[in-house]
Formats: C-alpha cells, structure tokens, sequence
C-alpha cells in the first residue's frame, strides 16, 4: 500500500485593517501560494488547503485557492470547508462546485468558535461532521462521482469509547481517511501511545498522525497556548537543543510512521515548504 503524504498550506492571505488606502498585495500573496504550492507538490499526494479562523486576516477562499492551483499549475489540492462559517445550502453547493470542477478531494471540518466581539459569526447549520459528511456523500453519488472526503480526529478522544464512536461514525457517513490532532510530536513515547490508541479502535489504516513542523521553544509554548495542545516534554527539549534536534525528531516520526505500516502522515508546511520537502525526501 502506497505512503500517503498530505500536506497542508494556507491560501494567499492578506491584512484586513490595511492603513487607509493602501492597496493589498493581491499579485505578490498570489505569487508567494502558487511558489509553496510547486515546492509541495514535488513531495505530497495531496496539498490541502487551510481555512484561517485569524480575523486579522481576509483570505481566498479554499476553494477558490483549490481550483487556482489546478487551472494554473495542474496541482491536485483539496480545499478544507469550515462548517462554522457557512449555511447548509452554501455547503452543499460548495461540495457540489468542487466536485463539478473536478477536485479530487475536500475536506471537512468543524471549525474552532470566533470569540464573542469579533463581529464574526458561527454559523454551523449542521449538527455533527458526520452530519454533513452524510449530504456530502448525496451529493457525490448524484454527480456520479469519486471525489473522495477527509476529515479530523482528535487523537486524544480514542481513548474513550465516545471518541472512537464518533471517529468511526465519520468514516461510515463517508470519509476516506482521518486527520489527526494534535499532532505526534515524538518517534518514541508519543508515536506509541498514539499507535496503541490507533490498534485499540481498530483505526489504525484510517488515520494520518500529524507532523508539526516547530520553531523554536517559544514557537512551542505559543502553539500549546493557541491550539490548546499539552504537548511532551520530550518536544521542548529538542526545542532547547535548537531547530536541527526539531528537525531531526519530526524527520524521525515521519520515518517511524512508514516502518510501523500506517497508511500515511498529515504534515503543516507552516509557510516553510523547504523543510517539508526535506522531511519528506
């Protein structure tokens, strides 16, 4: 069975309170997406489009970025749709688009809460990602086609019988693979607790564990405070030591990972395609 290499990438952003008529960098925010996208892709199966919940920021949509990859360079990426921020008839007319254009892959996911005050709303018309993995899953048999659906997982929640029902429960409405969070963060104690949780459900060829590429300790202790992570100590460690010892264990899990049999890894490009590439070479 192949290695399956999923990488995710941000589409072009840009600054949304820009001083009073400065113009945004459309041109350059373009260029700098479609530059990490040809990077990537000389490594990844799959690039996968990111959704930004930073209000500091206006986007491109993922879709948009998705069909821009594939009209401009032939690249295959999957846009990832947030169902906080759409209706349930804006969702499944943005399935169906994709699947129209012929994007082989989207992905589905829930999408963090803004936090009251930011003048954005959280729509979620859906009750579950199962629950629009369902209509998604109408929608493609309709078309008659095979764009295939992913979708996350919490590693942490295997650990509970709740947590696997809910896993499994987005597998049957129609996804293909699993997304993990938060990522693996080390080839030893962390890559087997999470392996054991992966055997223990019986997901084992259905998930991709996740490589996050870190920066430095700071860039450490600031993840674990906005994504709510508790990472292994073995993380700051190697973070103390500098970026070469991270490196060298994020390049050891993905190694750990193929030895092991998994179906695949998730890796964030973080805007720095060059050390994916190496990761994955």
């Amino acid at each position: 069975m192949a290695f399956l290499r999923v990488v995710e990438i941000f589409p072009p952003l840009f600054p949304a309170h820009s001083s009073s008529g400065k113009s945004l960098p459309v041109k350059e925010g373009v260029g700098r997406f479609i530059d990490e996208a040809r990077i990537i892709d000389k490594v990844a199966d799959k690039i996968l489009i990111a959704d930004v919940k930073n209000t500091k920021f206006l986007k491109f949509s993922t879709l948009e970025a998705a069909m821009m990859l594939r009209q401009k360079l032939g690249i295959e990426a999957a846009p990832v749709i947030v169902l906080r921020d759409i209706s349930r008839q804006k969702f499944l007319s943005s399935v169906l688009t994709g699947i129209s254009v012929g994007l082989k892959s989207m992905m589905i996911v829930w999408g963090d809460r803004y936090p009251s005050g930011t003048g954005s709303s959280n729509v979620r018309d859906f009750s579950s990602i199962a629950g629009a993995l369902k209509q998604a899953a109408i929608i493609r048999k309709k078309a008659r086609s095979s764009t295939t659906f992913l979708a996350p997982v919490d590693i942490r929640r295997l650990a509970h019988p709740k947590g696997v029902a809910l896993a499994k429960g987005r597998l049957r409405a129609g996804a293909s693979y699993l997304l993990a969070q938060p990522p693996t963060g080390d080839a030893e104690a962390t890559l087997d607790r999470h392996l054991e949780l992966l055997e223990t459900a019986g997901l084992k060829s259905r998930v991709l564990l996740n490589v996050f590429p870190f920066r430095s300790s700071e860039d450490v202790k600031e993840c674990e405070r906005y994504f709510g992570w508790r990472l292994p100590k073995s993380v700051q460690v190697a973070a103390a030591r500098g970026p070469s010892a991270l490196f060298e264990m994020e390049r050891r899990v993905v190694e750990r990972l193929r030895e092991e049999g998994l179906p695949g890894v998730y890796l964030n490009a973080r805007g720095n395609p060059g050390t994916v590439k190496k990761l994955l070479a």
